[in-house]
């Protein structure tokens, strides 16, 4: 496209936000992304989750005395002055209320992991977008890591039989479960495995979660997250000719690589993920719950 966006940030209490923001915003940062600029946003955060309230103002100071970004009081005002969203807001209960009248707008919306705080919000925003024929998009940063597409990219590995992916999954009651922060193993999973998988046990205690999903085909496929030693994100990937394995590269920032391809989502409005298989991303979290909670294998039909 010719035209430079007008992109629109809803929720300030994440570090994504400064991040984009000067991605987009600077030409002379050594990872720009051209074809967007942020030119407003809405500092909106959640009063009762410290990790919201807490970095909001420091994030907001940075965006708007740096990088020129107007602020609004509402989604409305923000809708107006934009072409496209990116839904930052770190806390997924307030996914589904910030993310409808984007949808009803029809603006291209990305919306940060997790793409709500449970299964059935994140039904209800697909539905949404479904309905309003608004293009949707959402997704970890460590889809797009450079060794992980290194793996995804080589064509000796032979179709992909297993995957072993981990990544620090620490808790908080407000996003419980993989919710929170384990949704970045469980994309990494995914990225590999794909759609499909029918069922799943989640062994769970203060210091980890093991969640092995089964495949029809007879695959499996486990997710490992950390709250205690060492943390990294990674996995294992078991192929048809080869054995491949890779940690998250710290050469290329991650943020990069993903605002690479929200920035062709929004010129394009071809989304690089199927809404299907996102939704099954937040069904599998879903059931790893119940699993956890409840001591049992959970089918990923219960909790649909």
């Amino acid at each position: 496209m010719g035209e430079e966006l007008r992109i629109g940030i809803i929720g300030f209490d994440t570090s994504h936000v400064p991040a984009f923001t000067k991605l987009l915003n600077d030409p002379s940062d050594r990872f720009h992304i051209p074809g967007g600029r942020v030119v407003c946003g809405l500092p909106s955060f959640s009063p009762d989750l410290p990790a919201s309230y807490s970095r909001v103002e420091g994030f907001k100071q940075e965006v708007v005395e740096k990088w020129g970004v107007r602020l609004v009081s509402s989604i409305e005002e923000l809708l107006s002055q934009v072409d496209a969203v990116l839904l930052e807001s770190v806390d997924g209960r307030r996914h589904l209320a910030e993310a409808g009248p984007v949808i009803a707008a029809r603006k291209p919306l990305y919306v940060d992991k997790p793409l709500a705080a449970n299964y059935r919000d994140a039904a209800e925003i697909m539905r949404l977008a479904q309905a309003n024929n608004c293009p949707i998009f959402s997704s970890s940063s460590l889809r797009y890591d450079a060794n992980i597409a290194a793996i995804t990219a080589d064509p000796n590995l032979g179709g992909v039989v297993g995957c072993d992916a981990f990544s620090p999954a620490t808790l908080d009651p407000t996003n419980p479960g993989l919710f929170w922060y384990g949704v970045h193993g469980v994309e990494i999973l995914y990225t590999f495995m794909g759609q499909g998988c029918e069922r799943v046990t989640c062994y769970s205690t203060d210091k980890y979660d093991v969640v092995v999903g089964r495949w029809p085909d007879g695959r499996l496929g486990t997710m490992r997250g950390t709250r205690a030693g060492a943390h990294d994100y990674g996995v294992t990937v078991f192929g048809g000719k080869k054995v491949r394995q890779a940690l998250y590269s710290h050469d290329v920032p991650l943020y990069s690589q993903l605002l690479r391809v929200i920035m062709q989502f929004f010129q394009t409005g071809l989304v690089p993920i199927p809404p299907e298989e996102t939704l099954e991303v937040m069904a599998f979290m879903q059931a790893a719950l119940v699993s956890a909670e409840q001591g049992r294998e959970v089918a990923l039909a219960e909790v649909r």
